[in-house]
């Protein structure tokens, strides 16, 4: 007969398996997770530790899935919720509303990840972990970048970074580095955005993802500048990466070329990818894009504005005042450059006002 193993060893096994996960080492989080699963099978009955457990998997999931299509979980991660809330252990307070957070913020649903990982930030200091710090500042600097808020998101970002660093943890602080270059690119720094992103380049040799995370970055930074072949050029770069190509990142990837050359005047090769992107957005259930491909679709396909004022409205209807403006001003001055001034003027309009108002940020709940 199995001996009982003792639920501190399981705990501990577990513990080594989220610390593999912050450091982005997938292979092996994978085989401390096959290690902590028979544990916690031949486990005392402990359902603080479960509970643990359960947690950290979903958390190894959203690690191994992150670029995939994503099931909703929440009713899952409900069950959970109903043993950390009447508990009085703050780890397990802060990992459920930490990974619920996670959760939220994968489904679009911005605002309620907002309030789930403010109630995880009041746990955050009974862990005592420099990489756990690090991990929530990463995630927060991420959220709050998505939702258009700078300076928190810089601020939370150049803590992840700096811990990152000194644990020389190296794929996440590449990628803080590339969401650092976002900001500096959104604020109009282009220049020290390039510098960013071309120092973290440098050093991702050894990272499919984050470099195909950098071209992706760079690509974006020209195209807010205007400079069409050079995006076009490094989204090339980053579609040919295998990793990227058929993930959900590189559908938006794909939707981002298909625009650009849509924009240069090259309808038949953005026609063939555009049709990729759509299915792509549809197939991933990405609301942002899916509504950017009906924008595309109304301006540069069937020349039909009402198709372009919907998709305005739907993201409007989203809180996603930051693309509001981005596409209302490429819509402004596609119309403008067609003699059609008055439409030009109202987009510039809605532009301005979507200006003004993408502080509010985040998807309805």
């Amino acid at each position: 007969m199995t001996a009982t193993v003792q639920s501190q060893i399981a705990g501990a096994k577990i513990v080594e398996w989220y610390s593999s996960i912050i450091a982005k080492q997938l292979d092996q989080a994978t085989a401390l997770k096959e290690e902590a699963k028979d544990l916690v099978t031949q486990m005392e009955k402990n359902d603080k530790i479960l509970a643990f457990y359960s947690l950290v998997s979903f958390r190894h999931d959203i690690l191994a899935t992150q670029f995939k299509k994503v099931e909703e979980n929440s009713a899952k991660l409900a069950e959970i919720g109903e043993l950390a809330e009447s508990s009085l252990d703050r780890t397990l307070n802060y990992f459920y509303y930490f990974v619920s957070a996670q959760n939220e913020y994968i489904h679009e649903r911005y605002r309620s990840a907002i309030k789930l990982l403010r109630k995880a930030e009041k746990f955050l200091a009974c862990l005592h972990d420099d990489a756990e710090e690090a991990e929530f500042s990463m995630y927060a600097g991420v959220l709050f970048y998505r939702l258009n808020q700078y300076p928190v998101a810089a601020s939370y970002m150049e803590e992840a970074y700096r811990i990152f660093k000194r644990l020389n943890y190296e794929e996440p602080y590449l990628n803080a580095q590339i969401v650092l270059a976002g900001i500096d690119s959104e604020l109009g720094h282009s220049q020290k955005a390039q510098v960013r992103l071309k120092e973290a380049l440098s050093e991702s040799d050894k990272y499919p993802v984050v470099r195909w995370l950098i071209y992706r970055a760079i690509a974006l930074d020209h195209i807010r500048n205007e400079r069409y072949y050079e995006a076009e050029d490094n989204l090339q770069l980053a579609l040919s990466i295998k990793e990227h190509a058929n993930h959900q990142v590189g559908a938006k990837s794909q939707y981002n070329l298909s625009n650009v050359m849509f924009r240069q005047g090259k309808t038949e090769q953005a026609l063939t990818l555009f049709k990729i992107a759509e299915l792509g957005a549809s197939y991933y259930k990405n609301k942002e894009y899916s509504t950017r491909c009906l924008f595309t679709r109304g301006l540069y396909i069937e020349g039909k504005m009402d198709l372009v004022n919907q998709a305005i409205e739907k993201l409007e209807t989203n809180g996603m005042f930051f693309e509001v403006a981005e596409v209302a001003e490429e819509a402004a001055n596609y119309t403008e450059k067609r003699g059609d001034l008055k439409t030009a003027l109202n987009l510039w309009k809605v532009a301005y006002a979507a200006r003004l108002n993408q502080n509010i940020g985040g998807c309805q709940e």
